[in-house]
């Protein structure tokens, strides 16, 4: 981003500023444009989505306010703004005030870590990926204290069955990250992100292996090895279950808990719950997108990077950075907005679980197997990497791309193996459970 500015205010515009005031206006436009994107991202996707949905189900959608129903959302939002905040009686008014906020802030904050295209990210941390989970779950926080202070039993139900799937699936979502964070060596994001350059297999994964001269076209992304596919599955369904999402929008169940949470909210604090979901759902598509995707890289980047300003070509073009920002944006919303199109058509085709069958298949199916991909992942890095000085001498004389396609296959084989082991005990564990909760209705009948 610096570089950026620089080329365009003294490089461009020859209006030589000093180095501090480029560094400030930077700071400045980044933070004004995250505050600006989380409210326009909300007014997108819930537009988006009750468009998409409708078309699923063979309706027309939102269609009456501005072209083709386009201003929506906008209306939606004047509603929230002009309603009644009402209070009940009996509730904590403090702690219900307060409960939006405590929610809505941690997502703001999770913005400050996301990287939108090279060298654009608001704060490269070396812990970003710990920064981003760490925050996430202090909106748990915000959701019991909303069931709890509105003094409802609806809510308080609807805000326990929340904070038990957050805390639930949060495991599963973590041991699919470990097994990132193994094979690249980091938490910084921005270091994921680099990783993921090559074609198909991971430049890095061949210079690990002592090749050199692999060709980088930005698609060495983890979700084409078996490691990081099953994370990318593993960490897809808990990021539904976390963003409350079908078939995990059990704390919102209409039909059994009213609004679960939500029940004794009217006005812009609805409104405030209604923003922090979206834009969280936003964050996580994002945040995968980036972690197997290859978020910002793509064919075409690392072209336009090899020709732009940066420290291994000071004497580059400012321009050929502008187009790579601009490019890389364009890979990273793109994918970002496919994968919430895929939150979006799960929602449209299947139904609600259970909390029991929630429960039991993160417990019991998701924890082992992303367990499991921290195993493959382990045997992923020893392949690649380990040789004589680790003991495994017998794999100094393979090729690079010999010992790539090695770990590929046993780590499929393991991944593979401990699904359908891992499947078929699921499988009866439930039949058993069905078959004890049938006798138990039969005997009720009796009595």
């Amino acid at each position: 981003m610096y570089d950026m500015l620089e080329f365009l205010i003294n490089g461009a515009g020859n209006l030589n500023w000093p180095g501090w005031l480029v560094a400030l206006i930077g700071h400045l436009l980044v933070a004004t444009v995250l505050f600006l994107v989380a409210p326009f991202q909300m007014l997108f996707l819930t537009y988006y989505e009750r468009r998409a949905i409708a078309r699923m189900q063979d309706r027309i959608g939102p269609n009456r306010v501005g072209p083709e129903g386009l201003f929506q959302p906008v209306a939606d939002g004047v509603k929230m703004f002009t309603k009644e905040d009402i209070v009940p009686s009996a509730a904590d008014r403090w702690v219900h005030l307060l409960a939006p906020c405590v929610v809505v802030a941690p997502t703001m904050l999770m913005f400050a870590v996301l990287p939108w295209g090279p060298g654009m990210v608001p704060v490269d941390l070396n812990v970003g990926l710990l920064f981003f989970f760490a925050i996430s779950s202090v909106s748990a926080v915000g959701l019991m204290m909303a069931g709890w202070a509105s003094n409802n039993k609806f809510a308080l139900l609807g805000a326990m069955r929340a904070v038990a799937q957050m805390v639930s699936y949060e495991i599963p979502a973590v041991l699919s990250l470990m097994a990132i964070v193994m094979i690249v060596g980091s938490l910084s994001i921005v270091d994921t992100l680099a990783y993921q350059g090559g074609a198909v297999i991971a430049t890095a994964d061949m210079l690990a292996a002592g090749a050199s001269g692999w060709i980088d076209l930005g698609l060495g992304w983890f979700v084409f090895t078996p490691v990081g596919f099953l994370a990318f599955v593993a960490f897809f369904i808990a990021a539904l279950a976390e963003g409350e999402r079908t078939p995990f929008d059990i704390p919102e169940a209409d039909s059994e808990i009213v609004a679960g949470y939500m029940t004794e909210y009217s006005g812009m604090k609805f409104g405030l719950f209604y923003l922090a979901q979206y834009v969280l759902n936003f964050l996580l598509c994002a945040i995968t997108a980036v972690i197997f995707f290859g978020g910002w890289q793509g064919p075409g980047v690392p072209q336009l990077l090899a020709l732009a300003i940066g420290p291994e070509n000071p004497a580059g073009n400012g321009w050929f950075n502008l187009l790579a920002g601009i490019l890389g944006v364009f890979y990273f919303l793109l994918k970002t907005y496919l994968l919430f199109f895929l939150m979006i058509l799960i929602r449209g085709a299947y139904p609600r679980l259970r909390v029991d069958q929630l429960m039991d298949f993160g417990w019991k199916f998701l924890i082992p197997l992303s367990l499991v991909n921290v195993i493959s992942a382990a045997v992923w890095v020893a392949v690649t990497r380990w040789g004589s000085a680790e003991g495994l001498a017998q794999l100094d004389g393979l090729q690079p791309l010999m010992r790539w396609g090695l770990a590929w296959v046993l780590t499929l084989l393991i991944n593979l193996g401990a699904y359908i082991l891992l499947s078929q005990i699921y499988t009866r564990s439930q039949a058993e459970r069905n078959r004890i909760n049938v006798e138990e209705l039969e005997l009720l009948r009796m009595q």
